[in-house]
């Protein structure tokens, strides 16, 4: 056959048409794969510093968009599982990782997070669907274990499994293993004692000791000492532990010290107990062995207090957190014994006993199922106690509780607790979930027979108890919105609570300042003990010729770190004053300071005292200045040595600022930076004036007659320095009893400064 030469050169064109635009059709595909895979690693970047950020939603978008460039993109997918992870999104994980797994069917991350994800979704499922899922998650820990048993903590995760399903013992082994192949772990060293805790907690002691005893590690032997505490077995317990504490051990001693000082606080020893609580703080060698003392105070965190502390790099700043966490709570800082601290352990002792509860708190046993109640980030840390239980170690004893029994009545109890200080009236509202001790918050009673018990509690219950179908969704709204307050509120907060004998001392005192050496400020707190009061309250006791009395003050810079602390014991001889005064004295640093203040007397059940933020002046500074205004009983030139003596004169101050008709008023202050002429001379002026807060009243003028609200006198004055001591005596038996203010003013006269201070006086008949 022949072909012709157009025809053959019309075919070969073809052809090489044909070649050169599948050349170009696969240039361009590389292309654009080459451009989509540009745009994904710039979305993938995107999204991590959006994470790095913060900014989690924005970062899921990048990724997700991500995955429409390259559907199998396992960095997009597995950056979705993780925040999937960390939302608690249980599904979400098990679908991102499940895409993974396709993809690469042996990838270890991918097993060990739909490990996790199935286990907790377990939690939430029936018998036999929990034991699918929880079967799935054996499968995906055991895929990561036989192939790298190093992985992050598979071998802790597999061990909450193994807790979950109830073998205790698997668990602890379990664990410990993970513990010796990555001891830089830190998360499983601390919750091995709660795995430990678990054992003793569900077996009987019998059982557990038994087990235990014949384990070889030191976490075991502090276990059995710990189930001889639970059990009430207080020797036996205290004399393992006093053991362990002399042994070298392969476990933080921090658990050891904790137990020893419940065990003292069970015996109400104080202050062996406090010493074995600081003797644990001051050991501290390892984050481990901080995070296990934070596990004892967790339950009263703040979210700020909480991140405060994951926030901090060195082990001293940790032990100086734990510090400032108990001065901050403590009403008498300067006392020996930290009774908020003590009464911190004497709650978690009787939650321990009475609210423990560690079983699944699944939602279709929650009775706020509509969400009205808002949890602090810090609820979370809670795995022990049920929510009587957490309320309990916050605010102690409720002042009222009520409960309802009777058929087709749930079983329920309501706590209330009275407005105290700045803490506000709070009710709560328990249900106990299907399960054991789980007591759970609802925010809302609907039962009439339960509310018709709590009618004396407030209008919202006579309101809901009494109300139309009409009215019944509206009062319900409104006792969920005080709930959630409530509840908020409690779970943000804690107080102290005094036991019930104590009774309130009210003891005047009174800050002055003066100019110390070298820059600092000299501080007197002059205080007033009401002994008439007191000596008359012990009249049928034996020993009524004397009282001892403890007073402490403290004084601790913004970040709660202690500048000074002095305690004394006073024996005060009976005599017929009404007060006996007495004065701490300090030097300090111009600053603002929080400042504490006690006192105690021993023989009664009084307390008295308070905390504040206090102001120290700064007279270090160039101008015209003038002291505090000490108000003072008496003052006399002396030579003699005494705590009340100061350049020269007796200065007894007066903290009640209260004087009688019949007495003078003394007062003392003194002046810095005046002026001095060639001679050296300063010359100036003083005026004085006495003026009544209730201006409409007239009284007698005090020097001398007159019917004016206030009376102002000067007193010209030279001296040969830059500073004067001044003290003046008032006669007051003209003035009508009330509030005066009393005000000094100071006129350089070589140079006009002036300078001023005023104090409010109460004139009593």
């Amino acid at each position: 056959m022949q072909i012709h030469t157009s025809t053959l050169l019309h075919l070969l064109y073809s052809i090489t048409r044909i070649v050169l635009l599948f050349l170009c059709f696969n240039c361009l595909f590389a292309f654009a794969a080459e451009k989509d895979s540009t745009i994904v690693d710039s979305l993938l970047a995107r999204g991590n510093m959006l994470i790095a950020s913060g900014d989690v939603d924005d970062a899921k978008k990048s990724y997700k968009k991500a995955l429409k460039y390259e559907e199998n993109s396992l960095p997009a997918l597995s950056a979705l599982g993780k925040i999937a992870f960390d939302e608690k999104d249980w599904g979400d994980v098990k679908g991102y990782f499940d895409k993974i797994l396709d993809i690469d069917p042996d990838n270890l991350e991918a097993h060990y997070y739909r490990g996790i994800a199935y286990r907790e979704t377990g939690v939430f499922k029936a018998l036999l669907l929990r034991k699918l899922d929880w079967n799935k998650s054996k499968k995906h820990f055991l895929a990561v274990i036989s192939r790298d048993s190093l992985y992050q903590d598979v071998l802790y995760q597999y061990a909450r499994l193994l807790r979950y399903k109830e073998d205790y013992e698997e668990a602890i082994s379990t664990n410990h293993a993970q513990i010796h192949v990555r001891p830089d772990l830190v998360e499983p060293q601390v919750k091995m004692f709660r795995l430990y805790r678990y054992l003793i907690t569900h077996r009987s002691e019998e059982e557990a000791i038994s087990w235990l005893n014949k384990q070889q590690w030191d976490h075991a032997r502090y276990s059995i000492a710990e189930a001889f505490r639970r059990g009430g077995k207080i020797d036996e317990a205290d004399s393992i532990l006093q053991v362990l504490t002399t042994d070298s051990l392969n476990m933080p001693v921090q658990p050891l010290y904790l137990s020893l000082a419940r065990v003292y606080y069970q015996q109400e020893d104080r202050q062996t107990a406090q010493q074995n609580y600081w003797t644990g703080i001051d050991k501290i060698r390892d984050n481990v062995a901080a995070d296990l003392i934070l596990d004892d105070i967790k339950y009263i965190l703040t979210d700020e207090e909480f991140e405060t502390y994951s926030s901090l790099q060195t082990l001293e700043e940790k032990k100086e957190f734990f510090r400032t966490f108990w001065i901050s709570r403590d009403p008498t800082p300067a006392a020996t014994i930290n009774v908020r601290l003590a009464e911190h352990y004497r709650r978690m002792l009787y939650a321990e006993e009475n609210y423990e509860f560690d079983g699944f708190r699944t939602w279709f046993q929650d009775p706020d199922q509509m969400n009205y109640l808002e949890y602090p980030n810090t609820n979370e840390l809670n795995h022990e106690f049920n929510d009587k239980g957490l309320i309990y170690i916050r605010h102690g004893e409720p002042d009222d509780r009520a409960f309802t029994i009777g058929d087709g009545i749930p079983i329920n109890e309501s706590w209330k607790y009275y407005q105290r200080g700045d803490m506000p009236q709070m009710d709560f509202h328990f249900y106990i979930g299907t399960t054991g001790n789980d007591w759970r918050f609802t925010p809302i009673i609907r039962h009439p027979a339960i509310l018709a018990d709590r009618l004396g509690w407030g209008n919202i219950y006579y309101d809901l108890y009494r109300a139309s179908p009409l009215e019944q969704l509206q009062y319900e709204d409104q006792m969920a919105t005080r709930s959630r307050k409530n509840v908020t509120e409690a779970l943000t907060t804690d107080r102290h609570k005094w036991a019930e004998n104590i009774k309130p001392l009210d003891v005047p005192t009174s800050f002055d300042t003066f100019r110390g050496s070298d820059g600092k400020t000299i501080l007197e707190m002059s205080y007033a003990i009401p002994t008439k009061k007191l000596f008359d309250e012990k009249e049928n006791q034996a020993t009524k010729d004397s009282l001892v009395v403890e007073t402490g003050f403290a004084i601790f810079d913004q970040q709660l770190r202690e500048k000074a602390k002095e305690k004394n014991i006073l024996e005060i001889p009976d005599h017929n004053f009404d007060f006996f005064v007495n004065m701490y004295r300090f030097q300090l640093l111009p600053d603002s300071y929080n400042v504490a203040f006690h006192i105690r007397p021993l023989e009664s059940d009084y307390l008295g005292g308070f905390r504040l933020k206090l102001p120290v002046e700064n007279y270090s500074k160039p101008e015209l200045e003038i002291s505090d205004i000490q108000l003072a009983t008496n003052i006399e030139p002396t030579s003699e040595i005494s705590f009340f003596v100061k350049n020269g004169l007796m200065v007894v101050p007066n903290p009640t600022h209260h004087f009688s008709l019949n007495s003078l008023l003394y007062l003392y202050f003194e002046i810095y930076n005046l002026s001095q002429d060639e001679s050296g001379k300063s010359i100036f002026t003083i005026e004085y004036t006495l003026e009544n807060v209730k201006k409409k009243k007239k009284f007698l003028g005090l020097f001398g007659g007159g019917n004016k609200p206030s009376v102002t006198f000067n007193s010209e004055r030279e001296g040969n320095s830059e500073s004067s001591i001044e003290y003046y005596a008032i006669d007051i038996s003209k003035a009508e009893p009330g509030e005066y203010i009393l005000s000094v003013h100071i006129t350089d006269n070589l140079n006009s400064a002036i300078a001023e201070r005023k104090r409010r006086i109460n004139i009593v008949e």
